[in-house]
Order: C-alpha cells, then sequence, then structure tokens
C-alpha cells in the first residue's frame, strides 16, 4: 500500500469513549457486527479497514505484521485520536499490541483476543521456515491459496461452510452476516471472497520471526483472553505474553476455540466490557466522528 493511502474508517454506532476494533485475517468487520452491538452500548465503535478490503493492494507489499500495527497508528493519529480503547481478534489483537508498544499514549487499553503468538518449538520452527525463505510452503499459507473462492450462490456457499469444522459452532447471525457481507457479486453473476484469498496467504506467510519484540514495549493495560480449545494461541504463548508486557494480565475463555469472538459475541463483548469497566477512570467526552 502506498504510505499516504488512507484507510477507510468503518463507524458501528454508539457513544462514549472512543473503540477501535481490528478484525482476524480473512473476515470483513460486518463479521462482528453482533460483537459491535454490544460494545456500543458503552463506546462508540469503529474499525479501519484492512489493506485486503481496500481496491487494488497488492499483497506483495506486505512484508511484515509490523506494518498493519503502523497502518493502524498512522491512520489513527491522522484522525487526532490518542487514549483509545483497542480491541483485536487474532492478527488484529496482534497488530494493536504491535501499534501499541510502538506508540505509547494512542491507545488507553488494549484487549487482544486470541492473538497470534508463538513461543517455544513453535517459534523456533517458524524462524527457520523464514530464514530458509519457505515460509510460502507452510500448510496455512498453502491452504489459504487453496480455498474456493468462488460460488454459484451465497446459499451454495453457506452449505458448504456449515459442514466444515471450523463454522460449526458459530452464532447464527454471526454466520449469516459472514455470508451475506465476505461474498460479493461479479460481473460473471456468481460470488467471490471479498477478502480475497492470495491477501489472506500473504499475512499468515509475512508473521514476524520475533514477534515478541514488536509487542514488549506495550505499556497499556492489557488483556489477553485465550479461547481454551484455541490452536493458535497455545498455553506457552499465552503465559509468556503475561511475563512479556509490564501490565498485562490474561485469562480463558472455556470450551472456545481461535473464532470465540464468532462463537459467543455476547459472551466475549460482556469479557471486553468487564475489563474496560476496571480502568481508572478518565476526563472523556463523546466523540463525534
Amino acid at each position: 500500500m502506498g504510505r499516504g493511502m488512507a484507510l477507510e474508517l468503518d463507524d458501528w454506532g454508539g457513544s462514549g469513549p472512543l473503540l477501535h476494533f481490528a478484525c482476524a485475517n480473512g473476515f470483513p468487520p460486518e463479521t462482528y457486527r453482533k460483537l459491535f452491538a454490544r460494545l456500543a452500548t458503552r463506546y462508540h465503535v469503529v474499525s479501519l479497514r484492512p489493506r485486503p478490503l481496500m481496491p487494488d493492494q497488492d499483497p506483495k507489499a506486505l512484508t511484515t505484521w509490523e506494518e498493519l500495527g503502523e497502518d493502524l497508528a498512522r491512520e489513527l493519529k491522522a484522525r487526532g485520536r490518542s487514549g483509545v480503547l483497542g480491541v483485536g481478534h487474532s492478527v488484529g489483537g496482534t497488530s494493536t499490541l504491535m501499534a501499541s508498544a510502538a506508540n505509547p499514549g494512542l491507545f488507553r487499553a488494549v484487549v487482544a483476543l486470541d492473538p497470534v503468538l508463538v513461543a517455544g518449538p513453535r517459534l523456533w520452527a517458524l524462524r527457520l521456515m523464514k530464514l530458509l525463505g519457505r515460509m510460502d510452503r507452510t500448510a496455512i499459507v498453502r491452504g489459504a491459496l487453496r480455498r474456493r473462492d468462488r460460488w454459484t450462490t451465497r446459499e451454495e456457499a453457506a452449505t458448504a461452510y456449515r459442514q466444515r469444522k471450523l463454522f460449526k459452532d458459530w452464532d447464527a447471525d454471526c454466520f449469516s452476516d459472514y455470508i451475506t457481507h465476505g461474498l460479493v457479486p461479479t460481473d460473471a453473476g456468481d460470488f467471490k471472497l471479498r477478502f480475497p484469498r492470495e491477501w489472506e496467504a500473504r499475512i499468515f506467510e509475512t508473521f514476524p520471526a520475533d514477534p515478541w519484540k514488536l509487542i514488549r514495549a506495550n505499556a497499556a493495560p492489557t488483556l489477553v483472553l485465550r479461547g481454551e480449545r484455541s490452536d493458535t494461541l497455545l498455553p506457552d504463548a499465552l503465559a509468556r505474553a503475561e511475563r512479556e508486557m509490564q501490565r498485562t494480565r490474561v485469562d480463558t475463555l472455556p470450551l472456545a476455540s481461535h473464532l470465540f469472538p464468532m462463537e459467543s459475541p455476547r459472551e466475549t463483548a460482556d469479557r471486553v466490557l468487564t475489563f474496560l469497566d476496571q480502568l481508572p477512570p478518565v476526563d472523556v467526552t463523546p466523540s463525534s466522528d
């Protein structure tokens, strides 16, 4: 992305302090509509539209997730924002932590929902793949590139997705929102993935060799919430997150997978709200943009 190009800001309503939500890889922000609606009972919820959802963006222009954090910080600063409540899921959680670490004061607090953080043998294996220039050969990258990205109808896609383990525990409204907004009509009369599979693969491919270096300086009060059944944020990485960042507490959502914001949007929102309720009060005026 050209550094001068602005990302669009989606406004999900609500009043009170500004809360920015950064989404997971592969999912447009509308997927989180039900979660946003609950957060908007107390906060003004916005989300920047990430590079993959902007027109004419080349996936190869992305070289590391540090740039995703830079995107977030640049766009919030350009709008005159500081002291924002930063919430993010998966890659969005990691990029929010990176933005907070590199920009003290930008976030008043951070909630990272099952962020992509790796520790122990998994981290060493990943570093080896990066050193060898073989990240494009990893199963998660190859799998993203093989994803079926066109469907005759949205109903056809929904029928296929319902049979997949990935979606089996989703809240019905979240699933419906994903089908409605995750597929867009084409000139040929069928439907394609709105979040291009080439972008999804590139984001997986550019995971940093040392994510800890990029988040260690995060000094905002932080909650890292893991899904108990997550295969992305493992217990060793959760424990390391608590050690690495000075004002961080960690917790686990029982029986939940990596995609718990889509499985349990109400419970997820309540966990976020409970954490934010415990922050020391500050003088705020309702945001107006």
